[in-house]
Parts: C-alpha cells; structure tokens; sequence
C-alpha cells in the first residue's frame, strides 16, 4: 500500500472519528481569481520558537516559521510527494540526476532567486550550508546523513554535485535548509543575531519579533514563486489552549494550528471556522533515562509500558482524534510494520513482572525494592494543554498498579535545550515528528546519545545501547532496495517492543481551526508542515 493511499484512508478515518464534525481542507481552495490582494493572516501557535534558525532547533515552532523564510532543495507536498523547491528538479536515477551506484546526486538550481536583502543565491550557498552543519563547533541538531558526503562540488553558480562516501537512502531529506553564506561565513552561527532576523529565500520576510506575542512576516515580493497572495503573516504565540480558544471565538485567528482535543467540540461549535482535521507524522512517547537504576531492568519497564491504557488515553483526552502509537513509525510511512499488534494494559503481568524482579509491594500500595520505592518524575512541556492531561492520566494508571509518578512541567525552550539534550530526567514525555524516510539513527544508534564527548549531537535521549540496533540503523541508510530496508526497519521496530527503552504512547492528529474565509490551507503531515505553502494562502474576496 503506498504512502497516498495511507493518507488518503487515514485522512477519511479521522473525519469520521471526529463525528463528520472535520472538512476536507482541499474543498476550501478556491481559485485565483477569487483570492483577494493582499491582506493579512493570523497564524495560531501555541509553541513560541527557542530560535528562528532551523538548523539549531527541532522545536515546531521554528520548523513552521522556517518554512516562511527559508527554502530547501526539495521538499514534500500535502500528498508526501517530492517536489522541487531551491533546485529545479527532483534528482532521481530515472532523469539522470543520480548516479547508478547513488553515490553521486547532482542539484541543478534555480536561476534569478534572490536572498531577502537582494543577494544572489547561488551553488554557493548549498556548500556553506553543509560546512555549517558538519562544523562540530556548530550548535546544529542533525548531522546525520551530512557527515555521510565526501565532498560538494560547484561546476557552475548553479549546479551542485554532491559525493557521498556511501550510499545514502534518504538522500532528498537533506538540505531542508539553505543558509546565505555572505551573511553568515563570518559569523559564529550559535550566537549571531542572525538567529533572531533571520534572512532566507522565501516567501515572507522577517520584520519583528515581539516576545511572548508575536513573530510578524512580510511577504517576499520577489519570491521565486511568485509574489504571496498575503501582505503580512502574524505568527501569534499563545501561552495556554484557553486563550487560544477565547481568541478563536472572538474571531481573532485566521487559523489556530494544534487546537485541544479536549476543545474540539467547543470549537466545532464556532461560527465562521471550519475544522480540519488531518493526519500526521508526530507521535507522543515516554523515555526513560537508561542510566537511572531504576530502569536498567526491562521488566520493570514493560511493567510500566503493560500499566499504561493508551487506548483510554486515546478515548478520553485526545476525544479519538488519534490512534495508540506501536512503534516508532507512522503508519503514514512505508517502513510502518503492520504485523504489529496493540499493546493492551494488562495490570495482573505487570505486577507478576515486578515481582519476579524482585519488587514488593508495601503497605500503601507501592512497589519497593531495598528500600527504595518505584517513584520517579515524568518531565514534559507546560503549556500542552493535551499532554499535560495525558501525563495526568498516565500518573493515575501507574498508581493504580503500584507504581508512583508525578508530573514535572518545564517551559518547552528549556525543555528541548536543556533537559532533553543533557539528559536531567528520569522520564519524559514529548514527541518527535517522523520524516518521509524511515531513517532514525540519529534517534536510536549509541553513538547518538548526546553527551560531552560528541558535542552532545544526537537524539537518543534515552540512552540506547544495544549492538544490533547500531548494526541495523547503520544498514538502513546504505541498503539500495526498499523492501530489503523496510525488513531493516521492521526488525527495529520488534527490538523496541522487547526492550521498552520508550514506550510509544499515541500518534497524533492535527486539530486545526480554519476561517471560511481562508484560501489554500493545506496541511502537510511531513516535516514540510503545515506553512509550506504560505505564498499560496489568501483571503476570499467577499
């Protein structure tokens, strides 16, 4: 089954779970002629950005933003297809662009594009852009498929020919990103201003940024893809789901992006909005710290994982907008193993499991084993509304069992840059958005456990080690043949279910509140997200 099928089918269930309640996004495109000139938009968000650099956070927020400035070689559309973005083609075997072997993709790129302060972009700027990332002194937070190019030639200012050292599967997914050299090779990239005014290539302008307010963009008159049909973007910042949704009845949002699942019908209930509800790549998971005492032990975290009931969690807080998550693939994905069955909270095994690792219960209940209870503290973000219930109820579920946890709110800039990188918790609750590829070594390889010694690259927060794990992540980038990857990735998925070194909680759908006066929205389930149309975006005419 491929990936348009997935979403086509996936795309119809959420509309039906939510009570017929979502609209297709694609039936409120309208035509060009019926886009007003001009005009502004307020875009909702309940995230404000730690950085407008993209390169140096994985936070949403600067992912949405970043694709209002910047622009990538290529990049997905809302059906998961490639398309060309700063390059004029998709690079495949089939045009000529890859070599036979795959060792070698050439970029040819657009000509006439100009950075927002009127410099050419050139082959140039591709090269900078990898140097940057491959610089160990950079504060980036993916190096991984970069480091895997053996060098980047420029025959012309608008040809690029990359040579890798081995194979690379994902080869499209690098490069989402391009930097202006002429602005940034003297720069110390982690603590220049740059970060903060950005300048890209694409179709809106940074113009300020109002703290705990609002980002405001203006459109790129000279984007490469034609002029926007909008003026002004105003990215606006909320603090909590409550006055987003006063905010959405008032009428004040054009589109508010992630709206509460425990808000849905609240908002369903609005006049003038439309709610759409789409699938996506993001799924919500629990860590475990692999270095606390406490988990070393896998019986004690299947006994966690076996006390959670995903499903209720699915029912109760997300309102069904959302599905109990099995693996580290989205079912969106063609490395999604379908063979995988749900993992139901089974109370009785996950106390057999305790005992037999030498835990006791004590007279209140909770479990304990030379004296130390079975407590610990699950670190998340404050301010999701949505998570924040479900951490709740997860705490509940555990005491249930026997087991003790309390929830631990940290703002979300800290808690990506802080706690997550320098591993300081116990548990932690969060969400990675899946790529169009499969790829994941950056997520699960021991050399990817961000520590002193490697910078603290990587994202295998838990901190992973397992041998075969390694073995695998490394084959799943150099395999050519896709059935033979997505065999690589199913193992993978079977070692994560039999050692829990996170537990997989839910895959996430987007809520979104629409205006019916909004043109264009199409929200994308890729990396790519949900502005990576934004010149298209408009306003009806009345």
């Amino acid at each position: 089954m491929n990936y348009r099928v997935i979403l086509s089918i996936l795309l119809t269930l959420m509309v039906l779970l939510s009570g017929c309640g979502g609209v297709n996004v694609e039936t409120k495109n309208s035509s060009k002629a019926n886009i007003q000139v001009g005009g502004q938009l307020s875009y909702g968000s309940l995230q404000e950005p730690n950085t407008l650099n993209p390169l140096l956070s994985d936070m949403l927020a600067t992912s949405e933003i970043g694709r209002l400035i910047f622009n990538g070689l290529v990049i997905t559309n809302d059906k998961g297809e490639w398309m060309p973005d700063l390059a004029q083609h998709v690079p495949t075997i089939q045009n000529g662009g890859v070599s036979s072997d795959g060792l070698n993709v050439i970029y040819k790129l657009r000509q006439g594009v100009t950075w927002h302060d009127g410099a050419p972009f050139t082959a140039e700027d591709v090269v900078f852009t990898w140097q940057t990332i491959i610089n160990s002194k950079n504060n980036v937070v993916l190096r991984d498929g970069y480091d895997k190019i053996a060098s980047i030639e420029t025959p012309d200012p608008y040809t690029v020919h990359i040579k890798f050292k081995q194979y690379y599967a994902p080869y499209l997914t690098l490069f989402p990103t391009i930097l202006p050299k002429h602005l940034l090779e003297s720069a110390d990239i982690n603590k220049s201003q740059f970060n903060r005014a950005p300048v890209g290539t694409g179709a809106f302008k940074f113009k300020e940024w109002r703290i705990a307010d609002a980002i405001v963009f203006e459109a790129n008159s000279s984007y490469f893809m034609g002029k926007p049909n909008l003026n002004t973007i105003i990215y606006k910042i909320f603090p909590d789901t409550n006055i987003m949704l006063t905010q959405i009845k008032a009428g004040q949002i054009d589109i508010a992006s992630n709206v509460n699942a425990s808000q849905f019908d609240q908002v369903k209930a609005v006049a003038g909005y439309d709610t759409v509800i789409s699938p996506n790549m993001i799924w919500e998971h629990l860590d475990f710290n692999l270095d606390n005492s406490l988990f070393q032990d896998v019986r004690v975290r299947t006994a966690i994982s076996l006390s959670i009931d995903r499903q209720a969690i699915v029912n109760d807080v997300l309102k069904n907008v959302a599905s109990p998550a099995l693996s580290d693939q989205s079912p969106l994905s063609w490395a999604y193993n379908p063979a995988l069955s749900p993992v139901g909270r089974d109370i009785n095994s996950a106390r057999d499991l305790l005992t037999q690792a030498g835990w006791k219960q004590g007279p209140d209940g909770v479990f304990a084993k030379d004296g130390k209870k079975l407590a610990f503290a699950i670190a998340t973000t404050s301010g999701n509304k949505v998570r924040e219930y479900a951490a709740q109820a997860i705490v509940g579920q555990l005491r249930e069992v026997g087991i003790e946890a309390e929830v631990r709110f940290i703002e979300a800039p800290l808690f990506f840059s802080d706690i997550l990188k320098n591993r300081r918790f116990e548990t932690a609750m969060y969400a990675w958005v899946a790529g169009v590829d499969p790829e994941n070594k950056t997520l699960w390889h021991s050399k990817s456990i961000p520590s002193r010694s490697n910078g603290y690259e990587g994202q295998n927060y838990p901190g992973w080690r397992n041998a075969e794990i390694d073995n695998l992540t490394e084959q799943g980038s150099l395999v050519v043949d896709v059935d033979a990857r997505k065999l690589v990735y199913f193992r993978i998925q079977d070692i994560l279910r039999q050692e829990n070194p996170i537990i997989p909680l839910y895959y996430r759908a987007n809520i979104d509140a629409v205006k019916n006066n909004v043109a264009n929205y199409k929200p994308n389930p890729t990396p790519a997200g949900n502005l990576w149309n934004a010149w298209e975006l408009g306003l009806i005419s009345k």
